[in-house]
């Protein structure tokens, strides 16, 4: 886990601040590389900061990874150029390729940084003899499906559920694989101002530790889940096993702690697979919130999706909220759960808007905190 939770400086907008691009799309692209090699460089991880670094470098010298993604079509910042380039490495050594696997804590090796040049020649081995599959890989979008999110998302769900008093009827956009679909399958060691809380089956495959600062509501005792339900314009299907070997790469190798998250939360998700949709979010969502059951809180939810979107999706999924809330009745409320920043670059807050029928159609927002992207700790700033 993460020994630095209690810095703040690990969830500081500082430390995600990208230089503005140029115009000319190669420009953008090291902007893009530089500005992942600090995000992993504040993150902890060494070797995908190298990873990264080195297909900056050899983009710049004209090498394989120029041959691959110079004028890429779109913004490679957005588009997660340089961690897509990184999850093809780290996918290539979970299969064993010569030469990259022993640095992998993943694959049962180690990283150290003195090894950097030696990391930089298996890297353009793999790139340069696999140049084809390398191609085909970099048209998937990175799929972390983070769990430790979770362990912010949990006070979210809770507050909803003391409010509303209604079992939750989940809906997650931007799925990836459904995994944080069943946090409440989870167990959660929090650690507070006030002390230590413990939340959810202590003899759970997964355990999430994380540091909520700030005064922090007791929790819900227990929260009934109606249906779990999520979509994604790439969803990962659990049940197949190259899936699951690719939703593995995504995690970076050097972060055991979070790979273990992710094996034990596939442990849970095996009981009963999820249903994501492969959709895009604007439609589904407003299929999701527009008709909804009577007895259920319909609780519409992301974690780091929102920046990933475009202004038409955006303006689409806002527009649906105003619609559906028009309509919203006590037996049959809404809530907007977020744990999202507004753009790239900018911190992630969690925050939700709940409709009751009865606060009228701007409903009421309640914005708890700044969080850890990856849900490691917590500054808890309103009242609840």
């Amino acid at each position: 886990m993460n020994k630095n939770k209690n810095r703040k400086s690990s969830i500081s907008s500082q430390d995600f601040s990208v230089t503005p691009p140029g115009d000319d799309v190669n420009e953008k692209i090291l902007t893009a590389f530089d500005a992942q090699r600090r995000a992993c460089e504040v993150l902890g991880s060494p070797l995908t900061r190298d990873v990264v670094g080195f297909c900056h470098d050899d983009f710049e010298a004209g090498g394989i990874i120029a041959k691959l993604v110079r004028g890429w079509q779109g913004d490679p910042l957005n588009d997660n150029v340089p961690l897509r380039l990184a999850g093809f490495a780290h996918h290539a050594a979970l299969a064993g390729a010569a030469g990259l696997a022993q640095f992998y804590q993943s694959c049962g090796g180690a990283y150290d940084e003195k090894a950097r040049t030696a990391l930089e020649d298996a890297l353009r081995h793999v790139f340069t003899e696999d140049e084809a599959g390398a191609r085909k890989f970099l048209r998937s979008a990175p799929q972390t499906n983070e769990t430790g999110r979770s362990a912010s998302l949990l006070l979210g769900f809770s507050e909803i559920s003391k409010r509303l008093s209604l079992p939750l009827r989940l809906r997650e956009m931007g799925a990836s694989a459904g995994l944080n679909l069943f946090f409440d399958k989870f167990h959660f060691a929090l650690q507070t101002d006030t002390g230590a809380v413990h939340w959810g089956d202590a003899d759970s495959p997964l355990t999430l530790e994380a540091t909520w600062r700030g005064a922090a509501p007791a929790l819900a005792g227990a929260i009934q889940v109606a249906s779990r339900r999520g979509c994604d314009l790439f969803p990962v299907d659990i049940t197949q096993a190259d899936e699951r070997r690719k939703l593995q790469c995504w995690v970076w190798g050097d972060m055991p702690a979070r790979r273990a998250r992710l094996l034990a939360a596939l442990q849970i998700a095996d009981r009963a697979p999820p249903q994501i949709d492969r959709a895009d979010a604007a439609g589904w969502v407003a299929a999701q919130i527009i008709e909804r059951p009577k007895g259920e809180a319909t609780v519409l939810y992301h974690s780091i999706v929102w920046p990933y979107l475009s202004v038409a999706q955006r303006f689409a999924i806002e527009s649906a909220f105003a619609q559906a809330a028009e309509a919203v009745t006590p037996d049959a409320p809404l809530v907007w759960l977020k744990m999202d920043g507004r753009e790239l670059g900018t911190i992630a807050q969690l925050s939700y808007r709940i409709w009751t029928g009865e606060n009228g159609p701007e409903g009421e927002e309640v914005i708890i905190g700044p969080c850890h992207p990856h849900g490691n700790d917590m500054e808890i700033l309103a009242v609840l």
